[in-house]
């Protein structure tokens, strides 16, 4: 297998070492001096960290080039393990309906109706009940796993262990007892607000996404209540139909999931989000503007909540920059709050935020951003950031939660040094790039019909959700590949970290394998696992 990894993989190797070691090093250093802490860690604990480190290192470049050669090998001549599917694995079988069975109904909600993973590494998971090579799977399905600088960073979980090994990493409750790593924590994202960074902010500190939208929901119409309403409690969010918009448990209001109807109540009876908006996309643009000033001269508009660069849960559709600066006069005019949710796209649409947050929403004065997932590599930690005069019509104890503030937070600011750095931008930029000239190969264009998204925020409209189906297993089946599902898409989001090599190599074997299932060029056990499914909801085979 080492024969089959390309030479030019050494320089990516390199330069990927390179920046870690930087951001590491730096966010350490930066941290020990700002708690005073540079004499706490002891020679025989330093040493046990340094060869910890070592080690994990090398883990997980082994990794990055098993999946490099992993990838080589299915384009060149396939993956097949049926295995992987539990109807042909018992021992996976047996392990998940054992499991199933006590899983919360909100938590099923399983891909393919239900795979098992032993453990992940870098940009690959570990199916359970197969033997290490047959298991191992590319994973190109970053949004759910979230992970998108690969399992097992070293350059990050090397902070988790300062955590511990300062002792700093267990205190829960600082709503009650603060720690410095909590001070230096919200400082140091604090300085990631993009533009007014001379106006006061506030910067919560979560476990979900779903808490940090809610604060931000909750923020923004308290502010608009209080500041331009009188008092008067009724304000409510925009949001676009079809997307993800955040809230409080059922009130996440995800009509992609098919779950709109359970909208959590406010003390007067209405909801907190208005879910009225077309998609922001060229063609609706007339009609998503008319709607936003109709709504706004019927007043009790508490802000827009929007995903800014990519439309995640609607198909993965770019929002037209066009319609977010006419968006932001409007809003801007009527001194209305814009609520950014990053969560999908952090990193992974040309900067830290995303395109069009560095560019068109920068310095809006009543912007809220938040992000959750990606923003610590796969860890339970969100955060919301808000200019300080709307934080604070938020009212008393509502957002308080035993978890705030805490988290991965040394390896929040790790990840963020890292997802900011122009050269690691401009290496994804150019995989991104080379993700739309293999998709020309197979006819697959760059458009709603085709490839969808920008930058490494990809997917791929296939006609139909059967169609779905099969590609996902297909891919997983004859290839080793994992996808995601979205309405008559697949859902495409590679680990950023993975060489350009296996980038190109994934491509290759996705698009062949979507061009094959559509001229109907598919195995017996593909065939047979789909007509197993068929009973399966679409929107379950994520």
């Amino acid at each position: 297998m080492e024969n089959t990894i390309p030479p030019q993989n050494q320089t990516e190797k390199a330069f990927l070492r390179r920046l870690g070691n930087r951001v590491k090093t730096k966010v350490t250093e930066e941290f020990l001096e700002y708690a005073n802490h540079s004499s706490a860690i002891g020679k025989d604990r330093q040493d046990l960290l340094d060869r910890e480190f070592t080690l994990n290192e090398q883990e997980f470049f082994d990794a990055l080039d098993k999946s490099c050669a992993l990838a080589a090998i299915a384009l060149e001549q396939g993956r097949k393990a049926s295995a992987r599917i539990r109807y042909f694995n018992t021992e996976m079988d047996k392990m998940f309906q054992e499991s199933s069975a006590i899983f919360p109904q909100a938590a099923n909600a399983w891909i393919l109706d239900g795979i098992l993973f032993s453990h992940q590494l870098a940009g690959m998971k570990y199916l359970y009940g197969l033997d290490v090579q047959e298991a191992a799977v590319i994973d190109a399905f970053g949004s759910a796993s979230s992970i998108s600088l690969g399992a097992q960073n070293p350059y990050l979980t090397a902070l988790d262990r300062l955590e511990d090994a300062l002792c700093i990493r267990d205190n829960i409750c600082s709503a009650y007892h603060i720690g410095v790593r909590q001070a230096y924590a919200l400082k140091k994202l604090s300085n990631l607000y993009p533009g007014m960074r001379e106006q006061p902010l506030v910067v919560h500190c979560e476990s979900s996404g779903t808490i940090a939208n809610a604060v931000a929901i909750e923020s923004a119409a308290a502010y608009v209540e209080k500041k331009l309403m009188g008092g008067k409690i009724g304000a409510k969010i925009l949001a676009v139909d079809g997307s993800w918009a955040g809230g409080y448990g059922p009130a996440r209001e995800a009509t992609g999931f098919g779950v709109n109807d359970c909208q959590e109540k406010r003390i007067d009876g209405s909801v907190w989000v208005d879910r009225c908006l077309p998609l922001p996309i060229k063609e609706n643009k007339d009609s998503f503007l008319a709607l936003l000033n109709q709504k706004i001269e019927n007043a009790s508009v508490a802000g827009l909540y929007i995903e800014p660069d990519i439309l995640g849960d609607a198909g993965i559709l770019p929002v037209d920059p066009e319609i977010l600066q006419e968006t932001i006069q409007l809003f801007g005019k009527n001194k209305l709050p814009i609520i950014a949710d990053c969560v999908q796209q952090l990193g992974r649409t040309g900067s830290y935020w995303g395109e069009n947050v560095e560019t068109i929403l920068k310095n809006y004065p009543y912007l809220i951003v938040t992000t959750a997932k990606s923003a610590s590599n796969g860890q339970p930690f969100s955060y919301t950031i808000l200019p300080k005069e709307i934080a604070d019509c938020a009212y008393p104890l509502s957002q308080v939660t035993t978890n705030q503030f805490n988290g991965a937070l040394l390896r929040a600011v790790a990840v963020s040094e890292l997802l900011s750095a122009p050269e690691l931008q401009q290496w994804l930029s150019d995989k991104a790039n080379k993700i739309e000239e293999t998709a020309s190969k197979y006819g697959i264009t760059l458009g709603t019909t085709g490839l969808r998204g920008k930058y490494l925020n990809r997917a791929v409209s296939v006609g139909s959700n059967e169609t779905v189906k099969l590609v996902q297993i297909a891919l997983l089946v004859e290839d080793g590949i994992l996808v995601g599902a979205l309405p008559e898409s697949i859902r495409y989001q590679p680990m950023l970290l993975d060489y350009s090599s296996t980038s190109e190599l994934v491509a290759n074997v996705i698009f062949k394998r979507i061009a094959e299932v559509q001229r109907g060029n598919i195995s017996k056990d593909v065939e047979w696992i789909h007509n197993k499914m068929k009973n399966v909801p679409s929107g379950l085979a994520r």
